[in-house]
């Protein structure tokens, strides 16, 4: 039995009876390494099931180990309740913070006399710590990302558009290995930099000002995630102020990382040196947020998160500065974090970079 569903049965079971299921579809992948677009996973005592439709039947069958493969002849869950009447299961625990309302009623509809659960956040959680696989996997994506970053120094230019710069990030991470783009790419130019998840737009980049572009390859089922902040041409001493601002900070925060420490007090390492320079206002998103099967996951950087942070998370440190309607700075690495300090990832230049 793999690591991981070894440790999801034995957690589940410590708290709950009867049978898991798991729909969403970034759980399924990380219980049984298999990307598809539809399915459920039920795990029950004795065994952990993986319901496909056709599509998807003949590859699990070939690569997924572990988990009996059930090709559905009916609905997933009309399989996933059939299984549960041949086990003699009458409760079924479903996840809490994946199942829409209109799920959920369809689940009752389905399980008709079962008690139905929740499971709570234990997925999240346990893959908040990353194993030395997962770590493997998102910095092979991390290097396809810095290796991006290299190429699109060269390939910025007077003429181009923030599209142009958007579509030449996603094609050369693609073109190199990326089964796609993390999230979609931000790429934006002069006053749109104000803009934290700006739209990149088809006029020409804006010269003297700043270029903001936040991307992120997705490569063997795992994300990365970075934002690098340049200058088309030159920068005036206002921009230079607030580029060290944005870097200080985010410095801090890095420096602050350690396995155990509350979530908040990385937030507030990075947001007390912009507000100490005048910009708390201008700082109006969270400090870094987890990352590995999705790009944002458990645990969080932010004023809110009163939690200590586990070893072996993988988190962004994005602090950033945002002037309405002028520019915005915003540069983020993506670290792992260790009983004493973060390992980085990123190894792109953070000093300002004037093209």
């Amino acid at each position: 039995m793999t690591p991981i569903i070894e440790k999801f049965r034995n957690k589940f079971f410590e708290s709950f009876e009867g049978a898991a299921l798991i729909l969403s579809e970034a759980n399924r992948f990380y219980l049984t390494g298999l990307e598809s677009s539809d399915g459920a996973v039920l795990v029950t005592k004795n065994e952990s099931y993986l319901i496909l439709d056709f599509r998807y039947y003949e590859i699990a069958k070939a690569t997924v180990s572990d988990f009996e493969v059930i090709l559905a002849q009916r609905s997933l869950l009309t399989e996933a309740k059939e299984i549960c009447i041949r086990e003699r299961i009458k409760a079924l625990t479903i996840e809490d913070d994946y199942v829409t309302l209109a799920m959920s009623r369809r689940i009752s509809e389905v399980f008709d006399g079962f008690a139905i659960n929740n499971f709570e956040s234990l997925l999240s959680e346990m893959r908040a710590v990353k194993t030395e696989e997962e770590i493997r996997k998102i910095k092979k994506s991390q290097e396809l990302t810095d290796s991006a970053f290299e190429h699109i120094l060269y390939f910025i230019r007077p003429g181009i558009t923030e599209c142009d710069v958007a579509t030449e990030l996603d094609f050369y991470m693609r073109k190199n290995g990326a089964q796609s783009s993390a999230f979609k790419t931000i790429s934006v130019s002069g006053k749109k930099s104000s803009l934290p998840h700006g739209e990149p737009g088809n006029m020409p980049l804006t010269v003297n000002s700043f270029l903001t572009m936040d991307f992120g390859a997705r490569l063997d089922g795992y994300c990365s995630d970075m934002t690098r902040t340049v200058v088309l041409g030159r920068a005036d001493e206002e921009m230079r102020k607030i580029y060290a601002i944005v870097l200080d900070a985010q410095q801090a925060a890095l420096a602050k990382i350690h396995a155990g420490i509350l979530g908040y007090q990385v937030d507030a390492a990075a947001r007390d040196i912009i507000s100490k320079n005048g910009y708390g206002d201008n700082f109006g998103h969270s400090t870094g947020h987890g990352l590995g099967i999705e790009v944002h996951e458990r645990p969080s950087f932010s004023p809110s998160f009163k939690e200590p942070i586990p070893e072996n998370s993988v988190m962004s440190i994005e602090p950033g500065i945002y002037i309405e309607n002028k520019y915005g700075v915003r540069i983020e690495d993506i670290a792992v974090v260790g009983k004493t300090g973060a390992q980085n990832l990123t190894k792109s230049d953070k000093n300002l970079i004037e093209l």
